[in-house]
């Protein structure tokens, strides 16, 4: 938009905010490929009458929103389909139900951008009015003696054009933190539930985070910039192969694929996820604690390379695999703990006296990177269980939507749980301190068993050594037990729990 009089910016600072930046991070998701990947779940599913209603429900809700733009399909989605029942788990039961949720998701985000666009383009329309008046106040001619009205007047119309754009950027604010509040829930429910953590709509659904497609291209750009000479050389140079030229070789490989067109798009994907493995392993300074998993970026990546290359060369009793096989199984792995971190922090916040809505509700918070102790304050826009009245409800603050009803039951199970998890960051740590514990066993053990269990799932059953140092500890332990868990859930579990009881005597 272009204004003659008015400063764009000055209206930014006005109104404290600025809603064109709002609009413009809510259009960036992509609701049709969300539509798409939740029409091949509901598909592949077997529907029940109640679940074809709510999809039925869903999808009209999207149709009736969606402006038919950005149709293009970065998600391979009979392929992600097959993934979630083959490699992570999921029952065929479930798949309608995760159709639903994901079109859920789709057209609350349909919606959200039809009703951000009409308040944007209205907002514009009303500044170019006002900026055209402006332009006749301040360079047609007048008489001297009308100029005190003038004035009064230009005056009058630039805190018109303020408040219209504070006015905007009030209810864009307030719908931004109505979807995301909706789109929070939906991906609990999805893990919690489903046994589904939806990986693939991260970014398109405009959760703040780039897509994993964006994420890919920076990679192979980020590779290509500071690195492939550098393995074009290192592969050039005099001499037998040895290790560093294998593994600049394959880099250079993978560069090759991911920047072939004609290349599958899944050889595209998993050869560009390599070559993010590799520049994240080395990057130096500080990053953000995962939320779910804990540990970091650089943390996974550095045990990301270490089992590549572990499988691609074969474990004990198991045949080697190729690359493109070994990065599916990590992300599966990954996909499937983060599931199920969530569900074990649920079921622990269950044990402890809390109803599964609001268990459902704290662990989402954790997993969105709360600080345990912040959830129990009443500040700023944070909604916390502390804040629930007698009538089980709590009120919003700071535009966050009210969360579901809390019982003073709920609230009284919080606070003792709290008083042991005031320093979790991650919702691991919730799943690690609290499974089990409410039956007797000590923390380690709790923890160590926790760990085991979900990390011999995490590799999908298959023999790895047992890191036995990495199944207890407060931070990132979980991403080395589920990397490190013997064989299996039962395995795991026994392995854990020793460890874990060694350390409680």
């Amino acid at each position: 938009m272009q204004l003659s009089c008015l400063d764009i910016n000055q209206l930014i600072a006005a109104a404290g905010g600025d809603p064109w930046k709002i609009d413009e991070s809510l259009q960036s998701g992509r609701p049709i490929q969300i539509s798409d990947l939740a029409k091949a779940f509901h598909d592949a599913g077997r529907c029940t009458a109640e679940s074809s209603k709510a999809f039925d429900e869903a999808c009209r809700r999207f149709e009736a929103s969606w402006n038919r733009e950005n149709g293009d399909h970065p998600i391979n989605d009979s392929a992600e389909v097959q993934r979630a029942t083959q490699s992570l788990g999921v029952q065929a039961a479930q798949l309608p139900k995760i159709g639903v949720d994901l079109e859920d998701i789709a057209a609350v985000l349909a919606e959200t951008q039809r009703v951000s666009a009409t308040q944007i383009s209205s907002l514009d329309a009303q500044l170019k009015d006002i900026d055209g008046a402006l332009g006749h106040l301040l360079y047609d001619d007048h008489d001297p003696a009308e100029t005190p009205a003038i004035q009064q007047r230009i005056n009058e119309l630039i805190n018109l054009a303020d408040a219209d754009t504070k006015s905007t950027l009030n209810t864009l604010e307030s719908l931004r933190d109505g979807y995301t509040d909706h789109l929070e829930k939906a991906v609990t429910n999805l893990r919690v539930d489903d046994g589904y953590d939806p990986a693939p709509i991260q970014g398109i659904d405009d959760d703040g985070k780039i897509s994993h497609d964006e994420h890919d291209q920076n990679a192979v750009k980020n590779y290509d910039a500071k690195q492939r000479e550098l393995d074009q050389a290192l592969v050039n140079s005099p001499g037998g192969m040895t290790p560093e030229k294998a593994d600049a070789a394959a880099r250079l490989r993978d560069y090759a694929t991911a920047t072939n067109p004609a290349a599958d798009l899944d050889a595209r994907r998993l050869a560009s996820e390599r070559l993010d493995d590799f520049a994240m392993a080395r990057f130096t300074g500080p990053l953000p604690t995962d939320p779910i998993l804990g540990g970091d970026a650089r943390s996974r990546a550095q045990m990301r390379l270490e089992w590549q290359k572990k499988f691609e060369q074969g474990l004990p009793g198991g045949p080697p695999m190729n690359p493109d096989q070994v990065t599916q199984l990590l992300d599966n792995g990954e996909q499937e703990a983060r599931a199920v971190v969530m569900q074990q922090a649920v079921k622990g916040l269950v044990s402890q006296g809390m109803s599964p809505n609001a268990a459902k509700a704290v662990a989402g918070d954790v997993a969105r990177g709360i600080p345990w102790a912040e959830i129990t304050k009443q500040q700023g826009q944070i909604v916390t269980l502390a804040g629930a009245g007698v009538d089980g409800t709590v009120a919003a603050r700071g535009g966050r939507h009210a969360v579901d009803a809390f019982t003073p039951e709920d609230v009284k199970a919080f606070e003792r749980v709290g008083k042991v998890l005031g320093g979790a960051g991650a919702a691991v740590d919730v799943a690690l301190a609290l499974n089990d514990w409410a039956h007797g066993a000590g923390f380690a053990e709790s923890a160590g068993k926790a760990g085991g269990s979900i990390g011999g799932g995490w590799l999908g059953g298959m023999a790895g050594g047992a890191a036995a140092g990495s199944v207890i500890g407060p931070e990132g332990a979980f991403v080395g037990a589920i990397l490190g868990a013997a064989a299996g859930a039962w395995g795991g579990e026994k392995l854990g729990g020793f460890v874990g009881g060694q350390l409680d005597k």
